[in-house]
């Protein structure tokens, strides 16, 4: 059993039954086939929509390249949304080609998201391959890096005078879009068990007063049990 197996164990008293159920509910359709990237976002709460968004459709994992823009979680649009998301943040603009070069390691397709109709649209892409969608600043869009680095492009199909939605609204309608193509396909999109053992931990640390003491008397016993 591993170290993290055993904690998950120690704080599960800590835990409701009923909490417990949810999470096992909540996790069973969770997904990092699908992620999310968004880069250089102005308006904090348009980033903090993005990461409700992302909890509520199933997405567990968020990039957030913050470039000239420093992201804050704003609770209010989160609405306790963070605790459950694997947040990762790119504080410096050099990072950006990590990010980028990370999740190609990882195996993800990076998909750009843009109000041109002469691209895909979103309903028609395929899901495949594990994707990586990426979201530009509000204003300008992509970077000219960023396109660069990208696979593919999609679009949202708008049929009005308005030439492109709130990123916000551009995020929620994708990952509803994709999100329901990957629950309905064959692929293996479902977290392992490894990545179940690990999110559980983190979710327990999140939602347990003074967890980290909690931690510290586990490491405790666990030394003197050595």
């Amino acid at each position: 059993m591993s170290d993290q197996t055993r904690l998950a164990e120690f704080l599960a008293p800590y835990v409701s039954d009923h909490k417990k159920a949810l999470m096992s509910k909540v996790m069973s359709k969770r997904t990092r086939h699908l992620t999310v990237v968004l880069e250089n976002i102005y308006h904090p709460h348009n980033a903090s929509a993005v990461v409700r968004s992302c909890d509520c459709f199933g997405i567990q994992d968020i990039h957030i390249i913050e470039g000239d823009n420093e992201y804050n979680i704003n609770p209010y649009v989160v609405r306790g949304a963070a605790k459950w998301i694997s947040l990762y943040k790119y504080q410096q603009s050099e990072t950006k080609e990590n990010c980028f070069a990370q999740l190609k390691s990882n195996g993800y397709k990076l998909v750009g998201t843009s109000p041109n109709p002469e691209y895909k649209s979103i309903n028609k892409f395929s899901i495949d391959e594990k994707t990586a969608l990426v979201f530009g600043q509000e204003e300008t869009g992509l970077s000219e890096f960023a396109n660069s680095q990208m696979d593919d492009f999609v679009h949202i199909p708008m049929v009005g005078f308005t030439e492109s939605f709130n990123i916000s609204v551009s995020a929620a309608i994708c990952l509803f879009e994709l999100s329901n193509k990957i629950r309905e396909s064959e692929v293996e999109w479902q977290l392992s068990d490894t990545e179940k053992d690990s999110l559980i931990l983190d979710w327990y640390k999140n939602i347990i007063a003074r967890s980290d003491v909690l931690e510290r008397e586990f490491l405790r016993i666990s030394n003197v049990d050595d």
